[in-house]
């Protein structure tokens, strides 16, 4: 008699779990098969505290779809998960996406005549394979700027560059980058980065240096500042959800 009690309830406590896993609550992977009061405070199928763990569900949906669970005095949850919220998917904290940031400097005096901002034969080549590098789906976005040196005016050099700027993303955008993720702007002299430092070293070549000669070093000196900048961010990982 007493085996036969034994079996029936093994019987009952197998159809129970069987009806709360055919109701789509299926503990998480940290499920240990205790009662609910030892492991997670939701209320079981049988007694909470000496129950066999099923846990017990009502006739309500939640949004995911799967039934609702009970949570009783027990529950000591902090922040829900996978396995102790009745088996709900939880959402997880986005992972943010990474990047990369890269400029690419190019001589103005390689791109561009002497006072010009119409591109020279030269460049092509060089400007092919940067439309081809920017037209990879991971690069984001590609800002041009345009710079000169601090000789000239600032509404001069500020329209210069501007022109040289529009005149390198005009280029790549007929090549086949996206418009969409290119911006072009003028800086002008505003970050001209050796004017003291070749300045210092004109005025070093001494009195018996020609005005033409020490004119023509410090052109020589600056031509760093003539440049076009191409900052390229690029996507190395994308959001997890």
């Amino acid at each position: 008699m007493t085996k036969q009690l034994k079996l029936s309830a093994l019987i009952v406590a197998m159809a129970a779990s069987t009806a709360a896993f055919a109701n789509g609550v299926v503990p998480g992977a940290d499920w240990t098969g205790e009662p609910s009061g030892k492991y997670n405070g939701y209320t079981t199928s049988s007694a909470p505290k000496t129950g066999t763990g099923e846990i017990l569900v009502t006739g309500a949906k939640t949004q995911d779809g799967t039934p609702e669970c009970w949570k009783n005095g027990f529950n000591k949850d902090v922040e829900p998960t996978l396995g102790n919220n009745c088996a709900h998917p939880v959402a997880q904290a986005p992972v943010r996406p990474t990047y990369t940031d890269e400029t690419i400097s190019l001589s103005a005096n390689f791109l561009f005549g002497f006072d010009k901002f119409n591109l020279r034969h030269e460049a092509i080549d060089t400007l092919n394979q940067l439309a081809t590098r920017l037209s990879d789906s991971r690069v984001q976005t590609v800002r041009i700027e345009g710079h000169t040196d601090f000789k000239g005016s600032d509404a001069y050099n500020n329209a210069l560059s501007e022109r040289r700027a529009h005149a390198v993303a005009n280029y790549l955008v007929s090549k086949g980058v996206s418009a969409e993720k290119i911006t072009a702007v003028g800086l002008g002299k505003s970050e001209a980065r050796m004017t003291q430092t070749c300045q210092n070293e004109v005025a070093r070549l001494g009195k018996k240096v020609s005005a033409a000669k020490k004119r023509a070093a410090l052109i020589e000196c600056i031509a760093p500042d003539r440049r076009v900048d191409v900052k390229i961010r690029t996507l190395e990982s994308k959001r997890v959800k």
